[in-house]
């Protein structure tokens, strides 16, 4: 779906967008995403408020998800919860916010930088 997004955000394809505090949404980061309801679909610089971005909705979607900086996942952190460490990648040994639920990781452990899960969209923040 197309959503409307705050004006000048570089947004990159696979990108975390949270509301804006306006109605909006921005890139997220992992100090301010408390609830992430979209991930970019499309790489753009928006030019407008409420220019329309590409997204999928992360509600009841499983998700291949990077590890910030590379950092491989390990057996202790499947079936857990995490934050984001950027704009596009998962903290998969933080959780301040409980945003993502690691199910399982992909590859080896200790070796591999991918997991699969899903966004809790705020839910054990309400």
């Amino acid at each position: 779906m197309s959503v409307p997004c705050a004006n000048t955000q570089t947004i990159v394809k696979g990108d975390a967008l949270a509301d804006d505090g306006n109605g909006l949404l921005a890139v997220a980061t992992s100090a301010t995403a408390v609830d992430i309801h979209y991930v970019a679909m499309q790489t753009v610089t928006t030019s407008a408020s409420g220019q329309l971005v590409l997204c999928i909705e992360t509600e009841n979607v499983l998700f291949e998800a990077d590890c910030y900086d590379d950092v491989a996942w390990l057996t202790a952190e499947q079936g857990t919860y995490c934050d984001l460490g950027s704009v596009s990648a998962l903290d998969t040994s933080g959780s301040t916010y409980d945003l993502f639920y690691i199910v399982k990781g992909v590859g080896v452990t200790g070796t591999g930088t991918k997991v699969l899960g899903f966004f809790t969209r705020g839910i054990l923040n309400s």
